[in-house]
């Protein structure tokens, strides 16, 4: 058989059953198939190539049982749990997802919405750039729903969730405060690429601002500093005479800045406090081990697209919003305890 023109007829016709039948199994309902049924439609599929023609299958109004993630970056850990998440409760409820990285560009991210719409998904779960209402816009209008996810917005017409880190780093920074601390230096990229960047670091200058005291800071990238010039920078810039605190903000930074303080590693805690978001994957391998702020990132992931398969439903709720708390794991890079 060729290939390149299979049909769901054709399908049905070397599997001896129905196209509805086949169509049941293609959207996912398997529990109106006997396994024997399910088992020889795989086989037929498997043995002639057949795809779904997605096309088709939205110009009916059916449903294809697939809905898309937006995502700024795909290529960190946090990005790996939020998906493990989101990826949970769609296989458990037989969707199939497909992750779009946008790089934090909003023509891409727009790219990617509407290749998507004419591939017929379902719903769409997105990180978004900062070009979140024409989004939003196409998104709607096209009849599907979205969730937005680690952004809060100003209007509560929209569906989405995040966590709460503010009120985290907030928290965190202040309690570090009470322990001590007298000076204050952040590393960070930059903030202005993504909301939750900001945040992070309102909650850790507010915090500073909220006692009178302020902060340094420096800039970092995923190629520079490298780990000799940020050793070098913190030779010169941190004063063993005052109890510093460095706070990193990005994850993926905060094994480069910890491998640099090593040469002053003998002044953690008491002299030189280290605070990091999210790694709890290593963060208590290394010595001293790491305090940091937790994101509950696949958690976010699982509720968010619990939230797309509600939308989804026959009785779609209103627009909602979720706010999930942080937690503050404190370890041996600072003198807070828990």
């Amino acid at each position: 058989m060729d290939t390149h023109r299979v049909t769901i007829t054709d399908v049905a016709r070397e599997a001896g059953t129905s196209t509805a039948t086949v169509s049941n199994y293609l959207n996912g309902k398997h529990e109106k198939l006997s396994q024997k049924t399910r088992e020889r439609i795989e086989r037929i599929i498997r043995e002639t190539g057949y795809i779904p023609n997605a096309q088709a299958q939205t110009l009916s109004g059916k449903a294809t049982h697939v809905i898309a993630i937006l995502i700024l970056d795909n290529s960190n850990n946090w990005a790996g749990r939020l998906l493990a998440g989101v990826e949970r409760v769609a296989r458990e409820n037989s969707y199939q997802t497909i992750v779009c990285t946008t790089n934090f560009d909003p023509e891409i991210e727009l790219m990617y919405v509407d290749k998507m719409l004419a591939l017929g998904v379902d719903g769409f779960i997105v990180q978004p750039t900062h070009n979140f209402r024409a989004v939003n816009e196409r998104i709607t209008k096209a009849g599907r729903p979205v969730v937005f996810y680690d952004r809060s917005f100003y209007n509560l017409d929209s569906t989405w969730i995040k966590t709460n880190l503010y009120d985290g780093v907030y928290a965190a920074t202040t309690a570090c405060i009470d322990a001590g601390y007298e000076d204050f230096l952040t590393v960070a990229a930059d903030m202005t690429k993504m909301n939750t960047r900001m945040e992070r670091f309102q909650g850790f200058a507010d915090a500073l601002a909220a006692r009178g005291l302020f902060h340094r800071a420096i800039s970092i990238e995923h190629d520079a500093p490298s780990v000799a010039e940020l050793t070098e920078y913190f030779k010169f810039k941190l004063n063993p005479a005052l109890r510093t605190l460095v706070f990193v903000q990005n994850q993926w930074a905060l094994g480069r800045v910890f491998k640099a303080l090593q040469p002053m590693a003998h002044l953690i805690p008491e002299r030189i406090g280290l605070i990091g978001i999210n790694c709890t994957d290593w963060t208590d391998l290394t010595s001293p081990t790491i305090s940091t702020v937790v994101e509950p990132v696949e958690r976010e992931g699982r509720h968010a697209c619990q939230m797309l398969l509600d939308l989804l439903g026959d009785e779609p709720p209103a627009a909602h919003q979720e706010i999930l708390e942080c937690r503050l794991n404190w370890l041996g890079s600072t003198s807070v305890t828990a």
